[in-house]
């Protein structure tokens, strides 16, 4: 009898020994769990704000790229009205040598015959082309003196002593072959003066094909 009563207070002991070996197993894997659902979540965060970041980015290269279309979109309505017209934008000369001017800020260059890397009009066809040209100083007792040049040869020549706010202007027909080239150049020793105002102009067009 009292063998009997041992064995089971010993299974009584073993079994209360697995109970807690399996509670403590159950308590572990739930918080192994818990663990690896703060990661999901903390990597779900993560992505989130990383996606947060990239709509951003893409709404601010889609205005960037807006932007660029609306200045394409200006320059192509500019380039509607059928001729050249350049502005030179800066304070020019004197120079030790003739100097070939290089208007950079184009209003409207149809067909592209105006180089504004060079400075030159080059003809796009045989014919009979109009050019007209103003230059302007503000510097007192400084020389201007501008000519308009046909491949090599001047053709046009327009000068004069700068008293405070001087202009000088002048136009020409030249009939051209096609690729002819025509520019105009600062003559050593004199000056310019340009600002938003538009002072300084070139222009050149086509008045009709031979």
């Amino acid at each position: 009898m009292r063998g009997s009563l041992l064995l089971v207070v010993l299974l009584f002991c073993l079994s209360g020994t697995w109970a807690q070996d399996e509670s403590a197993e159950t308590d572990q894997g739930l918080e192994t769990s818990g663990q690896t659902c703060a990661d999901i979540w903390n990597e779900l965060r993560a992505l989130k704000d990383m996606m947060v970041e990239q709509r951003v980015e893409l709404k601010n290269t889609r205005a960037e790229l807006q932007t660029q279309k609306d200045k394409v979109a200006g320059l192509e309505k500019v380039n509607a009205g059928g001729k050249s017209v350049i502005v030179l934008e800066q304070k020019i000369g004197p120079f030790n040598t003739e100097t070939t001017f290089i208007y950079r800020r184009v209003f409207t260059n149809i067909g592209r015959a105006y180089n504004p890397n060079t400075g030159i009009f080059t003809a796009p066809v045989k014919g009979v082309y109009y050019f007209r040209f103003t230059a302007f100083n503000n510097a007192d007792d400084e020389w201007m003196a501008v000519n308009l040049y046909h491949k090599s040869q001047r053709v046009l020549h327009n000068s004069e002593v700068t008293n405070g706010h001087t202009f000088i202007s002048n136009a020409l027909i030249l009939q051209l072959e096609r690729g002819s080239v025509v520019y105009m150049r600062l003559q050593e020793n004199c000056g310019l003066y340009d600002d938003p105002s538009t002072f300084n102009t070139f222009s050149g067009f086509l008045l009709y094909p031979l």
